[in-house]
C-alpha cells in the first residue's frame, strides 16, 4: 500500500539533491531555503521524486490541489510530478494553472513541457523573453529553451537564444557548477546554419565517415565501440589502394595508416582517384556543412534525439547520398513520414538485425538484412605473426561475477566524449590490437565487442544484459558459416556500390547498381516477412476449454440489460462489493454484471436494487496447466467471449472505479467494422509496438522465441499503432467468437509467454474504435479538471487506500450511498 503522505518539513533533508536535478541549478542553500519557504509542496514533492516514491508524490499533489482555493504552490508541484512522468500535457495544463509561479520555482520543466507539447508556442514565448529586458531566466532555463530551438527553431533564434543562454552563465558559475562544460561543449554549434553547403572540391570524390557527437552532450556517444563500427566501415573504404585522402590531416593520416593495414587479400586496385573526406556527426548532421552529393555509408542504431527533446535530427543534412546498411531503428518518433519517404529514396536499406527488416518492410520501405559492418573490421588487422597464450578479457561483463583478479574492461565510458573523433579511432584500433594481442577469449554483453573480436578470431562469449533484445535477432547465437556469411556478405555487396562511387558514377547509376545488387536479399526478406508458420493449435476448442465455468444468462432477465463484466484482481477482491453497489446506484436501466475470475465465489456483495443482478462465473476450474498457461496471465480475460456464451456485447469495467454517466450509453458505442472500443493510452508512451516489445524482452531465456515474435508482431501490423487501456472495454463477444481471438490469443500467451492484455493489442492493434476518454479518465494522468463520465484510479493509489488519491470522494460517495429500491 502506497504510504500515506506526510508534512512536508518530513522530506527537507534530502531535498538539495533532487532541487539541483529537477529545477535547475539551485545549489546554494539560501536559494533551496527560499523555496521551501515559498514553494513548500514543490519542495516536499521533489523530496520524494527524490527517493523513487513517485505515487507518494502523486498523492501529496493530489491532496493539495484537492483544497478549496488551492496555492498556486499546489499547481506548481503537480505540474512538477507530471513532468517526471513524463505527462507533458498534462504537466503544461498544471503550470499554466500556477502563472508566474511555475517559471519562478519550476522553470526547466515548465520549457520542457512546454515545447513537448506546444512548440510553437514555445518559441513564442522565447522571442518574447528574448525581447522582454524585466524577463531574466537563469542560466540553465536559457539552456533548456536552447536545446528545443535546435529541434524546432529557424537558425536566427537559435543563435540569439546561445547569446543569451552564455551571457546568462556569465556570473552564474557557482551556481551552476556543471553549466562550464556545457557552454564549453555547445561552443563548436555556435553560429552554424542548418543545411550549409560547403565548397565542392574539384576534382575530388566528397566521401564521410561517421562520428556521433551532437548539441545534447548527453545524447552524444560515450560507447567507443561505435567508432569500432565507423572503423570497419571505413575498411570498405580503404581496400582501395589508388585512392589519394585529403581533407583535415588527422583525419587524412588516419586513413592512409588504415590503408596501409588492409589485409593482402583483401586489397584492391582500381582507377587512382581522389577523396576528400568529411566528418559527420549521424544525430547532428544537418547543422554541418557538406558539398552537394557527398556520399557515406549509413549505419548503426539512431537512438538519440536531438539534445533530448524527442526530435531526431533525421533526414541527414541534404547534400548527403547514404548508402544504407547495417542500419537499426525501434523508435516511432524518428520514423516520421518524411523519414520513410528519405528510406525508400535511398534504399534498399540493409538492415543490422531481422527486426529493423521486418519493421521497415511493414511500412513498405524495401529493406533486406545485412548484417553488422563490424563483422568486418578484420579488414584492417592483418594476420598476427605470433598469437598469445590463452587468456580471458571481461568486457563490461554483467551476467556473471568477474572473476577475482581480473579487470572488467569498460567500453562505455565519459573520456570518449572528451576526446576528437580521430583520437576515437585511434583508440578504436589501440582496444582492438590489445584486445587480439593479449586474449584468446572475451566474455561480454557488448555487441561491438562481441562481433568485432570474432572477425579478429577470438572465442567469444556473449552475455548481453538481455538476449532477446531487439535488436540482437539474425545477430546471436551465429556459428562459424553464420557469421562468415554476414562478412563475406558484406564485403561483396559493398565492393561494386563503393568502387562506383569512387570511380565518379552519377548518384541515380549508384542507387540503380544498388538496388539491382541487393535485389535478391530484398526478396528473401519480403518472402520471410509474410511467411505464415502456423503454431501448435490449442488441445481442444475455446469453447471446450471455457465449459468448466461457463455460465449463460437467465432465461428470465431484462431483455434491455446491459451486460457489464468486472474481472478483479486478487487485491481487488475485498472491494468488488462496493463496485457493483456503485455500478447500481448509477444505473438507470437493468443491469446484469457478470463477476469473472478465480475467488469470485466468495466475493460478498450487498443489497442491490431490482433492476441489478450479479451473475459469479468463478475460473478455478480451468485447466490452465493444459494450456500451458499460469494464473498471472489472467487467460480467463481471453476466454471470456466462451465464459458468457450467449453475451453478444459486454461493457468490461475495472472494479477501481466509478460510472458518473449513464452505462447504457457506453454499452451502446458504435464499434463499427471493430470489435473492440478503448481509449488511447493514458500511460505516457503512446507506442504498442513498444508494449509488445517489452513483453518480448521478458523471453531472455528464450531468445529464439522472442525474435520469432518480433517478427510476426511485424507481419500484423503495420509499425507503429497506439496502445490503448484495456480496463474500460466495449467488446463485440459475438464478433469475437467468430473471428477466432480466444485461440489466436490463448496460443500466442502460451508460445510467447504474453498476458492477456497483451494478447489483446496484438490481435487488436490499430484496428479498435477509439472511446472518448471521457469514459476512462484517469485522474492522476489525464487533465484534472478534465469531463469524466468514469473515474478509473489506475495508479498504485486506489481511492479505499488510506493515502489520499484524486477524487476519491466520488468513491466513497457512491459506496454509502443508499440503494433506490425499483419496482419489478
Amino acid at each position: 500500500m502506497p504510504r500515506r503522505p506526510l508534512h512536508p518539513a518530513t522530506w527537507l533533508r534530502g531535498a538539495r539533491r533532487v532541487l539541483r536535478s529537477a529545477i535547475g541549478p539551485r545549489p546554494a542553500a539560501s536559494r533551496e531555503d527560499a523555496l521551501a519557504l515559498s514553494h513548500p509542496t514543490t519542495h516536499a514533492a521533489l523530496a520524494l521524486l527524490a527517493s523513487r516514491d513517485v505515487p507518494g508524490a502523486q498523492s501529496l499533489v493530489d491532496e493539495a490541489l484537492a483544497q478549496p482555493s488551492p496555492a498556486p504552490d499546489a499547481f506548481v508541484a503537480a505540474g512538477v510530478v507530471a513532468h517526471r512522468r513524463h505527462l507533458h500535457e498534462r504537466a503544461l495544463h498544471l503550470f499554466d494553472r500556477a502563472g508566474d509561479d511555475a517559471l519562478a520555482a519550476a522553470p526547466v520543466p515548465f520549457v520542457e513541457s512546454l515545447f513537448r507539447v506546444d512548440p510553437q508556442r514555445g518559441l513564442a514565448l522565447t522571442c518574447a523573453w528574448l525581447d522582454d529586458a524585466s524577463v531574466t531566466p537563469d542560466a540553465r532555463t536559457w539552456h533548456t529553451v536552447l536545446r528545443y530551438v535546435f529541434a524546432h527553431g529557424d537558425d536566427a533564434l537559435r543563435h540569439r537564444v546561445h547569446d543569451r543562454f552564455v551571457a546568462a552563465y556569465r556570473g552564474q558559475e557557482q551556481q551552476w557548477p556543471g553549466g562550464a562544460a556545457e557552454v564549453e561543449w555547445l561552443e563548436r554549434w555556435r553560429g552554424a546554419a542548418r543545411h550549409t553547403t560547403a565548397p565542392a572540391p574539384v576534382g575530388r570524390v566528397p566521401f564521410a565517415v561517421m562520428d556521433y557527437v551532437q548539441p545534447g552532450k548527453g545524447k552524444s556517444s560515450q560507447n567507443i565501440g561505435d567508432h569500432v563500427q565507423t572503423l570497419s566501415s571505413l575498411g570498405h573504404v580503404v581496400r582501395r589502394q589508388n585512392l589519394r585522402f585529403h581533407g583535415r590531416a588527422d583525419l587524412v593520416g588516419f586513413a592512409q595508416d588504415m590503408q596501409e593495414r588492409v589485409r593482402p587479400e583483401l586489397r584492391l586496385d582500381g582507377t587512382a582517384t581522389d577523396v576528400e573526406l568529411y566528418r559527420v556527426d549521424r544525430d547532428g548532421s544537418s547543422f554541418q556543412a557538406f558539398p552537394e552529393g557527398t556520399w557515406l555509408l549509413e549505419f548503426g542504431w539512431h537512438s538519440h534525439d536531438l539534445a533530448g527533446t524527442g526530435v531526431w535530427d533525421f533526414p541527414m543534412h541534404e547534400n548527403l547520398r547514404p548508402i544504407f546498411v547495417s542500419f537499426h531503428c525501434n523508435k516511432r518518433g524518428l520514423l516520421t513520414p518524411e523519414v520513410l519517404d528519405y528510406l525508400r529514396a535511398h534504399g534498399p536499406v540493409g538492415c543490422r538485425d531481422w527486426t529493423t527488416v521486418d519493421l521497415l518492410l511493414s511500412l513498405d520501405v524495401p529493406a533486406f538484412f545485412s548484417g553488422c559492418l563490424t563483422t568486418t573490421v578484420s579488414t584492417v588487422f592483418p594476420e598476427l605473426d605470433e598469437h598469445p597464450a590463452p587468456a580471458t578479457v571481461h568486457v563490461d561483463a554483467v551476467r556473471e561475477p568477474v572473476p577475482d583478479g581480473q579487470e572488467n574492461i569498460k567500453q562505455s565510458y565519459r573520456g570518449v566524449k572528451d576526446r576528437t573523433f580521430v583520437e576515437n579511432m585511434r583508440e578504436a584500433v589501440r582496444l582492438l590490437e590489445w584486445y587480439r594481442t593479449s586474449f584468446t577469449h572475451v566474455v561480454t554483453k557488448r555487441l561491438h565487442c562481441y562481433l568485432p573480436t570474432t572477425s579478429l578470431g577470438l572465442d567469444v562469449d556473449f552475455q548481453p544484459a538481455n538476449y532477446a533484445d531487439v535488436r540482437f535477432a539474425g545477430l546471436h547465437p551465429l556459428d562459424h558459416d553464420g557469421f562468415e556469411a554476414i562478412r563475406t556478405g558484406m564485403l561483396a555487396r559493398l565492393e561494386p556500390v563503393l568502387s562506383a562511387i569512387f570511380a565518379g558514377q552519377d548518384a541515380e547509376s549508384v542507387y540503380a547498381l544498388w538496388r539491382e545488387t541487393v535485389a535478391p536479399e530484398v526478396e528473401t526478406a519480403r518472402a520471410r516477412h509474410v511467411a505464415a508458420t502456423p503454431l501448435p493449435a490449442l488441445p481442444a476448442e475455446p469453447a471446450a476449454l471455457a465449459a468448466p465455468a461457463a455460465v449463460t444468462a437467465p432465461a428470465d432477465g431484462a431483455a434491455d440489460a446491459v451486460d457489464v463484466v468486472l474481472l478483479p484482481k486478487r487485491g481487488e477482491l475485498p472491494h468488488v462489493g462496493e463496485a457493483v453497489r456503485a455500478l447500481d446506484v448509477a444505473a438507470t436501466t437493468p443491469l446484469r454484471v457478470w463477476l469473472v475470475g478465480p475467488g469470485v465465489a466468495r466475493v460478498s456483495v450487498p443489497e442491490l436494487s431490482s433492476r441489478t443482478s450479479v451473475l459469479r462465473v468463478p475460473t478455478g476450474s480451468l485447466d490452465l496447466g493444459a494450456l500451458g498457461l499460469v494464473p498471472a496471465q489472467r487467460a480467463h480475460h481471453a476466454l471470456l467471449p466462451h465464459l458468457l456464451p450467449d453475451v453478444d456485447r459486454a461493457v468490461v469495467l475495472p472494479v477501481d472505479a466509478v460510472v458518473l454517466g449513464d452505462v447504457a450509453d457506453l454499452a451502446a458505442v458504435d464499434l463499427g467494422s471493430t470489435a473492440v472500443a478503448a481509449r488511447h493510452t493514458s500511460h505516457a508512451d503512446p507506442s504498442g509496438f513498444g508494449l509488445l516489445y517489452r513483453a518480448a524482452r521478458r523471453l531472455d531465456d528464450a531468445p529464439a522465441t522472442a525474435y520469432d515474435f518480433y517478427r510476426r508482431i511485424h507481419a500484423r501490423h503495420v509499425f507503429d499503432f497506439n496502445a490503448f487501456d484495456a480496463d474500460v472495454l466495449v467488446l463485440d463477444l459475438a464478433r469475437l467468437r467468430a473471428d477466432g481471438y480466444t485461440a489466436e490469443s490463448l496460443v500466442a500467451m502460451r508460445e510467447f509467454r504474453i498476458d492477456a492484455r497483451e494478447a489483446l493489442h496484438l490481435y487488436t492493434g490499430p484496428h479498435r474504435t477509439e472511446l472518448d476518454a471521457v469514459w476512462d479518465h484517469v485522474p492522476t494522468r489525464d487533465l484534472p479538471d478534465a469531463e469524466a463520465r468514469l473515474v478509473h484510479w489506475a495508479d498504485p493509489v486506489k481511492p479505499w487506500d488510506d493515502a489520499y488519491v484524486a477524487r476519491q470522494d466520488l468513491w466513497h460517495a457512491r459506496v454509502t450511498e443508499p440503494t433506490v429500491r425499483v419496482a419489478s
